[in-house]
């Protein structure tokens, strides 16, 4: 019998259960924007629990719910990187900005 760990830097989900960094489902919903100079606003498909978010050229705020800015936010994205976000329960919004001018970004839904 072996015994074999679970990585301790996967993502859970809101019942402690781990889950993969990317689900085998097709994509419920996909952005892609390379305009976000001001908030832009993201409705999130109804079964949508995980977002992979890729930050273009410069970094990204998040926010879960709508109007994030630089000074409310729930999340940074590097730029030039992509990170995976459980949805938390209740929300059906996210929300981008821009940290610099000529950022882009894309966001898919699983």
């Amino acid at each position: 019998m072996t015994n074999q760990k679970r990585p301790s830097f996967l993502p859970v989900d809101q019942k402690g259960d781990m889950i993969p960094l990317t689900t085998p489902t097709r994509a419920l919903g996909d952005t892609y924007d390379t305009t976000i100079s001001t908030a832009t606003d993201i409705v999130l498909n109804t079964n949508t629990a995980l977002i992979e978010v890729t930050a273009i050229n410069n970094g990204v705020f998040l926010k879960y719910g709508s109007a994030v800015s630089s000074t409310d936010f729930d999340e940074f994205i590097l730029a030039d990187s992509t990170r995976h976000y459980v949805i938390p329960d209740g929300v059906t919004t996210i929300s981008v900005i821009e940290e610099t001018a000529s950022a882009k970004v894309v966001v898919i839904e699983k």
